[in-house]
């Protein structure tokens, strides 16, 4: 073969390899583009995953502090409410007249009245509560004062022939305080 034959064979083969050389880099880089895009793409999930766990193990320590705050709550209360019966069992030892007045009442009027009974029993113990939470001035009558004088608008709606609801309505005093205080008025009438 001539030699020139032989350098337009081989500027030929140069020309291929150099058409074809470059062809395999642009895949090789697409490729490779495409592994980093996937690559950050996974590293930008894991981090939205790891914010995600902290903010959720966050919110179930705050929701624990809130739980254990309110456990404290309700055991304070818990307590506070034991010390309230205490006292309120106390000053129902100290009262012992209009339990013994209940009691005869109960006797009188059989059946009936044992139901009344303990529902007043349950009111006058929480009057007597809100008695003991009171300023002293309205707790103590003064001596020679009634008891119609003291509870005048209770007694002027009973007259008018009010409901016992209606006067509890009315007057903001309990169901059974009202009972309790027409059944003194009698009594002390009588």
């Amino acid at each position: 073969m001539s030699p020139w034959i032989i350098i337009v064979i081989l500027g030929a083969c140069a020309i291929a390899y150099a058409l074809i050389m470059p062809k395999k880099d642009k895949s090789q880089e697409h490729g490779n583009q495409l592994v980093q895009e996937m690559e950050s793409t996974l590293e930008h999930y894991m981090t939205e995953m790891e914010s995600d766990n902290d903010a959720l193990i966050q919110r179930v320590a705050e929701m624990k502090g809130e739980a254990t705050a309110a456990d404290q709550r309700m055991q304070l209360q818990l307590e506070e409410m034991q010390k309230r019966l205490e006292q309120l069992e106390q000053s129902k030892a100290v009262e012992p007249n209009s339990v013994a007045h209940l009691s005869t009442i109960n006797s009188t009027n059989g059946l009936q009245a044992q139901g009344l009974l303990e529902s007043v029993k349950v009111e006058a113990a929480e009057s007597v509560a809100e008695v003991e939470n009171q300023p002293s001035d309205e707790a103590t009558p003064t001596v020679g004062e009634s008891i119609k004088d003291r509870y005048a608008e209770l007694f002027s709606l009973y007259a008018e022939g009010k409901s016992i609801d209606a006067i509890t309505k009315q007057t903001g005093i309990q169901r059974g305080e009202v009972q309790l205080i027409l059944q003194l008025a009698e009594r002390e009438e009588s």
